[in-house]
């Protein structure tokens, strides 16, 4: 567990120790080492750092909220985290105390353009179709 800050706002970043951990692509490393890349990612990225612990913040303050937990998922390169694939996927829970990391993608494509193709491929080809 570790400690972000964005100015005077503080939230904590941990990954829950039963996270799921799926790959698309070889991946030597453990869970353990998998988690800390997170753990060690968030509180160095200025947008995310800021954007959570606010998002915390917000949740810590709101009236009859406290118990309200906000889900988030953020699509990273690898490169940045220093792990194998191309993309890795995060997604989990903000609440009052931070960030709470409960599911880790190692994808080889992001996302969006693996989507985008499987509904290429299912939408017909009309050869009739006027060419102008």
């Amino acid at each position: 567990m570790k400690k972000m800050m964005d100015g005077s706002f503080v939230c904590e970043i941990s990954v829950a120790a039963d996270y799921s951990l799926l790959t698309a692509v070889p991946c030597e490393y453990g869970k353990d080492t998998v988690a800390y890349a997170v753990e060690r990612f968030f509180p160095k990225s200025k947008r995310f750092c800021r954007e959570c612990t606010q998002r915390s913040w917000e949740t810590r303050i709101a009236k009859g909220r406290k118990d309200k937990k906000q889900d988030f998922a953020y699509v990273i390169p690898a490169i940045l985290m220093e792990l194998p694939g191309n993309w890795i996927r995060v997604s989990g829970e903000i609440d009052a105390v931070g960030v709470h990391v409960r599911k880790v993608e190692i994808l080889n494509e992001h996302p969006v353009f693996v989507k985008s193709l499987a509904a290429a491929a299912q939408t017909p080809y009309n050869k009739n179709k006027k060419r102008r």
